[in-house]
């Protein structure tokens, strides 16, 4: 059976793709690969203006009302107070379930409120866990005050409106450069505390990105992307060497010791607080790869970071692993994790993409839609840089790059009308 045409549906993108800066790290500048996915690989997004904390915004306005008495008789109840003088306030969202409020008390002391799909047991809730593990492990995330199982509610202290991601824009290189190793010192304290998230028996200590996740992780992206968000169907060879290249690439991160790890550690996961940064979003914390978080945060689709920024983080990771581990000190250990760095940056800008397509595609949000360019181009670049999985570099060559190609010519053309 043929491959059927990719669906070029214009979802109200603006222009997807610019030429990137033109100075490209010493790596970068090295790459070789196929001249028009080299054209491809080397063009970036441009013309967005990220908005993925608004994807509640067209939640049915109708029970709105209903859902904000039942969080202001929940903090009323915490705090003891008269409902009446409580005021709730409903927060932007993010790819998850969870709803987010803040309450404002009498004194206008004030907290956010999260709110579950269904009742829980704060004894076993990853939350509550893993947020307990990272306070005792002296790490910087929102105090839990209270969890009601029963009414599907935490309440937790407000770390305010600034996330990593909202801050960028305006700030000058230095203060980028600051802030970004703050970021890279907080993933080294994570996995720090691998060893005390195994002595307290946390859910983060017995959960793994093993083979079995990683691949899952792939075909995830694969069928939501090609099957659901292109509306392709690919021939069965391909498929089948595509999927044996996804568990090649699991195998062979699973197989990398493991330390903690926050699992979504980016720029919308950070808050700036009080002149530093917190960490939000950790319940999903589990075991992986040293280079996983780092790959998280320096290959994040929801911002453009420089490449002599990257590398500079990079080298200071590897700098701070040495001082403390003898293991760490040898340039062969560094080359290794290199090669590690590439494979998960892979793997994760992958996974990325089909979040984002499942996103838009099955649960019908957009808003994470115009993220899935940046993801795949720089997805394009490191696949060109390992030289492997020529299949994967087939399908980025002869489906992918057209593909974003022709909805940057449609968004264009439409932006002229």
């Amino acid at each position: 059976m043929q491959e059927q045409r990719p669906r070029f549906l214009p979802i109200g993108h603006p222009p997807l793709l610019a030429e990137y800066p033109t100075s490209l790290s010493a790596r970068a500048a090295t790459d070789r690969m196929p001249s028009r996915f080299e054209v491809f690989a080397r063009r970036g997004a441009i013309g967005y203006t990220a908005r993925a904390n608004m994807s509640d915004q067209g939640e049915r306005k109708g029970h709105t009302h209903g859902i904000e008495d039942t969080v202001r008789a929940y903090a009323a109840h915490v705090f003891g107070l008269d409902p009446c003088g409580v005021r709730v306030e409903r927060l932007a969202g993010d790819a998850s379930v969870r709803q987010y409020f803040r309450v404002r008390l009498p004194d206008e002391s004030h907290y956010v409120v999260a709110r579950y799909p269904e009742p829980f047991d704060p004894a076993t809730h990853p939350y509550c866990d893993v947020t307990a593990l990272f306070l005792k492990a002296g790490l910087p995330v929102p105090k839990l005050f209270d969890a009601d199982g029963e009414r599907a509610m935490m309440l937790l202290e407000d770390l305010g409106d600034v996330r990593l991601q909202n801050w960028l824009p305006a700030a000058r290189p230095e203060e980028r450069r600051a802030i970004y190793r703050e970021a890279v010192g907080l993933i080294l304290r994570i996995q720090e505390a691998t060893r005390l998230a195994k002595e307290c028996g946390s859910v983060a200590a017995r959960l793994a990105f093993d083979v079995e996740k990683l691949d899952w992780e792939l075909r995830f992206f694969f069928t939501n992307f090609f099957e659901k968000h292109l509306g392709l169907s690919l021939e069965l060879e391909r498929v089948e060497r595509l999927h044996a290249e996804f568990l090649e690439i699991a195998t062979e991160l699973a197989a990398i010791p493991r330390v903690l790890t926050h699992r979504d550690f980016h720029s919308r996961n950070l808050m700036l607080y009080r002149d530093r940064l917190y960490i939000i979003d950790h319940q999903d914390a589990r075991l992986g790869p040293p280079s996983y978080d780092l790959a998280s945060l320096l290959g994040d689709p929801y911002v453009e970071l420089e490449d002599a920024l990257v590398e500079e983080l990079i080298e200071f990771f590897l700098k701070e692993k040495a001082r403390v581990d003898a293991g760490w000190r040898s340039a062969e250990r560094w080359a290794t994790f290199r090669q590690e760095f590439d494979l998960m940056s892979l793997q994760r800008l992958l996974k990325a993409t089909g979040t984002y397509a499942y996103q838009a595609a099955v649960l019908g949000n957009p808003v994470y839609a115009p993220y899935i360019p940046r993801a795949l181009q720089r997805a394009a670049r490191v696949l060109f840089r390992l030289g492997r999985f020529p299949a994967l570099r087939e399908t980025f060559e002869e489906i992918i790059a057209p593909a974003l190609l022709e909805w940057e010519r449609v968004a264009t053309e439409a932006n002229r009308q």
